[in-house]
Parts: structure tokens; C-alpha cells; sequence
């Protein structure tokens, strides 16, 4: 895994830290998860847009 930094407001850093208390999670995990999650559901994934089509 490789490590990326970036800015946040206060505020949101302030939300990430309960969260990640509230359930036991490193922010690092949180954060990872909501930006899976983002990004399966943009318009620009082919996947979320049904350009592209998925089988199980």
C-alpha cells in the first residue's frame, strides 16, 4: 500500500475522527472506504453507468 496526503478542513477531519472512534476503525480504513465506494458509484465508472456490465 502507498501512502497519499492531502488537505481537509477541520471540520471534516473532526468527523473522520469520530467516526473512525465510533467504530473502531483507523481513519486510514474509513477513508479508503469511502473512496471505493465514490468511485464505484461515479458517472465515470463504466461499471455504475452500465457502459460496462458485470456477471456473477
Amino acid at each position: 500500500m502507498r501512502v497519499v496526503s492531502f488537505k481537509v478542513e477541520e471540520e471534516l477531519l473532526r468527523m473522520l475522527e469520530d467516526y473512525a472512534r465510533r467504530r473502531g476503525m483507523p481513519k486510514s480504513e474509513v477513508i479508503r472506504r469511502a473512496l471505493r465506494r465514490y468511485l464505484e458509484q461515479s458517472d465515470l465508472n463504466p461499471v455504475a453507468t452500465g457502459r460496462i456490465r458485470v456477471y456473477a
